[in-house]
């Protein structure tokens, strides 16, 4: 795939993803219910073309280490994201999670011996920096959604380990095929944590269930199975600068739709992770 085509395809991920903490919040059902109506769904709605191409294929092999790992992560990332979103504003939700671009790296170089050159190194310093600046300053207004904050962190250290290893087991399988089963292992993770933590699993209001077929169809199958792709011929790195932008879009998203309009403190910030982002996609190899 050329280069070009990567950068559309990053562009078009990062538009599908950035409406997933918008959606998530308009669900008043449990994190991991959310969850699990999400890679459900998706899962369902692309399984008649991954059985048409494993049958074209003559797969005989299914639910591999590679797609029971990334399940497990990317589970237990999608529960914890929607936690971390009813427990915080988007602005921190999305913030916190925009630490992947300094996590997804050291995972990376770890797992599969990937490692950064120095213009990929700057973008990270870059980046971090200001996620720095907005963190320093929002706990400065106000620590009282530590917890929501706290997970939301754990959640980006979840999805990053879910790119890598999508990134060293995807090769080889049919993004089809590789995204069914590793949505249906997610789904399977989040049901055993919506009837063990909530007892049973949840599916909410008329507006609950819009807001999951939003989920279900934009950041979910459009997004991360776009994710699985690019993955194919692009590092994790890559993906993971999506993640600030993100950041940013969703933010804005917010101040019409729920009013949190971000204090003056934001914009420096933003610039900075912009900064990086750009920096990252302009310099990244792969």
């Amino acid at each position: 795939m050329s280069r070009t085509n990567i950068i559309l395809l990053w562009v078009v991920i990062t538009l599908l993803t950035s409406s997933a903490s918008i959606l998530t919040r308009y669900c008043n059902i449990s994190a991991a219910s959310i969850g699990f109506w999400r890679v459900f769904g998706a899962a369902m709605l692309i399984l008649p073309f991954a059985i048409w191409i494993s049958r074209k294929e003559n797969k005989n092999k299914f639910f591999t280490k590679g797609t029971l790992l990334a399940g497990l992560f990317l589970g237990a990332h999608f529960t914890t994201w929607c936690w971390g979103i009813q427990n915080t504003s988007i602005a921190n939700a999305c913030l916190f999670i925009g630490l992947q671009p300094l996590i997804t790296p050291f995972i990376a170089h770890y797992m599969i011996g990937e490692r950064l050159n120095k213009w990929e190194i700057l973008a990270v310093v870059i980046a971090i920096m200001g996620t720095l600046w907005l963190t320093i300053h929002q706990f400065s207004a106000s620590r009282s959604d530590f917890a929501g904050i706290t997970v939301t962190f754990i959640s980006a250290i979840l999805c990053s380990t879910y790119f890598v290893i999508s990134r060293k087991f995807r090769a080889g399988h049919h993004i089809f095929v590789f995204s069914t089963e590793v949505f249906f292992v997610a789904a399977f993770v989040q049901a055993i944590a919506a009837i063990l933590i909530y007892g049973s699993i949840e599916i909410g209001d008329t507006q609950s269930i819009l807001a999951l077929a939003g989920l279900i169809l934009l950041p979910t199958v459009g997004g991360h199975a776009l994710v699985m792709y690019v993955l194919k011929y692009a590092k994790p790195q890559l993906i993971s600068f999506s993640v600030p932008a993100q950041f940013v879009l969703a933010t804005i998203m917010a101040i019409p739709l729920f009013k949190e309009v971000p204090p003056l403190w934001f914009y420096p910030g933003a610039i900075l992770v912009l900064t990086g982002v750009i920096l990252g996609i302009a310099k990244s190899e792969g």
